[in-house]
């Protein structure tokens, strides 16, 4: 049966430094200490503040970027914060609330480096770490709780090496011992109670093109899942974890700070959230070339933009047949008109499959002086499909794309099948937002969960925008656009503009969506 440290291997962090230094807690003074944990101030493009009195808890989350064309060298702020809330588990009947505080924690790793080579691991991409962190936390059930009572205490470190630690996966739960002894005998029966292993995995990696079909975009990932496992089975699961980006962007682009008038970002944070078209003839390969550009209604099914406070969607779940779906309304420029289409639906599949925390961009002042109109929105412009800057993404699902990075779960694990959600079969996403820059990722299961088997929550991670992979592309596709040839020259050079003509379309002076926001009425 496997001990802790054969377990941990499983993590990501582990698989990628495997002698990562790392420190005990729960432990007697005389062994509380196993190596010294790395240095917070190790060199790297990730920063972030963490405290063990508050373990839950991850601030002041930086990167530290390098010049492009188009913002100067800075380390702008990726999330004010971001929290483990309690998890939530069913064990015989009983609710079980699985706190990550000082008090359950066993362990804490740091590294600022570490590989996972390609084909190294079934569940972890190829990466190159940047500063991270692995904390565990040990629960059982306390059996010298008075009748009728229960209640969780840390698991003692004395039994983390013994092989009845946790079982092998499918092992059945043992069986009530029974003891056989005459009046005048005495015995010892020794009891394994009900444990529960949390690994809260804070993994920062180096810049890469994996996250978006294409290798169109440079962004860096970061990944604050939560992997569970027990030694029994737990009938019922439901984590959360809260994702909060700052109020207000603190990125400066290139040159002197300008006025407020004349700056190309408007700084408020804004969320939006998008589903990808699953139509064979959506691939980026197609609609991401100088000719025919990425627009909404292209790639997107459906699309909602300035989400507030106390939004929410259920995004993934095991009861979603797939098929026919919803119906969209896609712009006609031909036409002058709205024309319907009936959207299929992967299984599983919700209602979006991504969301986006970012500034939104704002056009030229000279556009905006010669079109103050505000039906035409060049004060606001989201960035979409890809980010230019300071934006954070999270995909739970990708359209059906030909690289394996962005394939989804099947019932044996990750990166498996195009188009499917890239989260467990069993689980039940619901994204909420908690303000218009913060959000809380949801998960339940209703499911059984096997005993000495991995579950992991929010596997699939988050990417903080970087650029455009290749600057020269970015350039042509502003200075070409076909689309933007009715628009004075400025727009031509102009990374708003780009955006505002993959979402809108020009008639007179009126935006007209190219995809009709969810919800929004169908103009007659």
């Amino acid at each position: 049966m496997p001990s802790l440290e054969t377990l941990l291997k499983d993590t990501l962090l582990l698989t990628a430094a495997p002698y990562a230094p790392w420190k005990a807690y729960g432990a007697s003074p005389g062994t509380a200490e196993a190596t010294a944990a790395a240095d917070p101030a190790t060199p790297g493009r990730w920063k972030w503040s963490h405290d063990v009195r508050k373990p839950g808890r991850v601030s002041g989350v930086t990167y530290h970027l390098l010049r492009t064309p188009w913002y100067v060298e800075q380390t702008p702020t990726v999330l004010e914060e971001l929290l483990w809330h309690p998890i939530e588990v069913g064990y015989r009947g009983l609710p079980l609330t699985l706190e990550l505080t000082k008090k359950f924690l066993l362990r804490k790793y740091e590294t600022s480096h570490g590989t996972v080579a390609k084909g190294q691991s079934a569940y972890w991409l190829p990466a190159e770490l940047d500063r991270s962190m692995l904390l565990v936390f040990g629960f059982q059930l306390n059996l010298r709780a008075k009748t009728k009572t229960f209640s969780l205490e840390p698991i003692p470190p004395d039994v983390l090496e013994r092989d009845d630690f946790m079982p092998r996966p499918g092992a059945k739960p043992p069986k009530t011992p029974v003891m056989k002894v005459t009046r005048t005998e005495t015995g010892t029966l020794q009891l394994v109670p009900m444990r529960v292993l949390v690994c809260a995995e804070f993994v920062c990696c180096q810049e890469s093109t994996d996250y978006v079909p294409g290798a169109k975009a440079r962004t860096s990932r970061f990944r604050p899942h939560l992997m569970l496992m027990s030694n029994r089975p737990l009938e019922k699961l439901a984590a959360k974890i809260s994702i909060r980006r700052p109020s207000m962007s603190t990125m400066a682009h290139e040159g002197p700070p300008p006025a407020d008038s004349e700056d190309g970002m408007s700084h408020g944070m804004a969320t939006g959230m998008w589903a990808d078209s699953n139509s064979p003839e959506v691939a980026w390969e197609k609609v991401f070339t100088l000719s025919i550009p990425p627009v909404w209604s292209s790639i997107f099914s459906r699309v909602k933009t300035n989400l507030p406070a106390g939004a929410g969607y259920l995004m993934v779940s095991p009861d979603a047949p797939g098929g026919p779906g919803f119906l969209s309304h896609r712009w006609n420029d031909a036409a002058g008109r709205y024309e319907q289409h009936q959207e299929e639906l992967m299984p599983r599949q919700g209602y979006f499959d991504n969301i986006h925390v970012a500034p939104p961009m704002r056009a030229p002042k000279t556009l905006r002086d010669l079109y103050p109109d505000a039906n035409l929105h060049l004060d606001e412009i989201t960035m979409a499909p890809f980010c230019v800057h300071d934006c954070l993404h999270q995909h739970w699902r990708w359209l059906p794309a030909k690289e394996k990075s962005l394939h989804g779960w099947d019932e044996k694990g990750p990166y498996a099948v195009p188009g499917a959600p890239h989260i467990p079969l069993h689980q039940h996403l619901r994204v909420e937002t908690e303000s218009p820059h913060a959000y809380a990722y949801c998960v339940r299961s209703d499911k059984v969960l096997e005993p000495g088997r991995w579950e992991y929550i929010l596997h699939e991670g988050l990417a903080y925008g970087i650029s455009a992979s290749n600057e020269m592309m970015g350039k042509l596709l502003l200075g070409g656009r076909a689309l933007l040839s009715p628009w004075p020259s400025e727009a031509q050079a102009s990374w708003a503009m780009f955006y505002w003509v993959l979402r809108y379309s020009r008639t007179r002076d009126r935006a007209i969506e190219r995809l009709l926001e969810d919800g929004a009425p169908v103009p007659s």
